[in-house]
């Protein structure tokens, strides 16, 4: 049974980037597969990739058929063995913070090699998180902000409470959270990013 009961809290945001008409999707760091599932019910793409290195989370996505195609793959270790713009979507969910910065940009300019759209998500703060749910690549290594995405010329939406000082305070920081999508990204939970190559 997994240790995990975490989901990202903005999944249907996500969904809501990806275009209804997508025919072609790779899901790098796909995990349990949930972007997947998602993709599968409410896009229907002809062609459907889970990528991941943990090979207990490819094996449950295969199970569920969440993918038609899985690889387990390390994206320290580039290029990815899929061609140029072979996608019309990537989606990278929850996983440059499970990256050193140097291999993360690398992961980024991947990305936007393999797919015409690239949608990211990442905490918009540095937190630590060591492994769990008996797998050894979840541990935080890096810590990615507006800045990063925006000299990148991507769109950034920020999703989540208002943090203050880097932090929640209560009743306020939801209060303004609607703030953080448009107008002041930097301060929310979560950055969402997305460009098109």
């Amino acid at each position: 049974m997994s240790e995990v009961t975490w989901a990202h809290p903005f999944l249907a945001r996500v969904l809501n980037e990806i275009p209804l008409d997508t025919r072609t999707l790779i899901d790098v760091g796909c995990g349990r597969g949930i972007i997947g599932a998602l993709v599968r019910i409410y896009r229907e793409p002809k062609r459907l990739v889970g990528v991941d290195i943990f090979q207990p989370y490819l094996n449950f996505c295969k199970k569920f058929n969440l993918y038609d195609e899985v690889y387990c793959l390390d994206l320290r270790k580039l290029p990815l063995p899929f061609e140029n713009k072979d996608f019309d979507v990537v989606t990278c969910i929850e996983v440059l913070e499970h990256l050193p910065k140097k291999d993360g940009e690398k992961l980024l300019d991947e990305m936007e090699r393999l797919a015409k759209l690239v949608i990211v998500t990442t905490p918009a703060t540095f937190f630590l998180q060591q492994d769990f749910n008996h797998n050894p690549f979840q541990k935080h290594m890096s810590s990615w902000t507006l800045a990063n995405f925006r000299k990148r010329n991507y769109d950034v939406k920020g999703f989540g409470e208002f943090l203050i000082r880097r932090k929640r305070i209560r009743y306020i920081s939801s209060f303004l959270a609607p703030l953080c999508q448009k107008w002041f990204p930097q301060f929310a939970v979560f950055l969402l990013a997305k460009k098109r190559t």
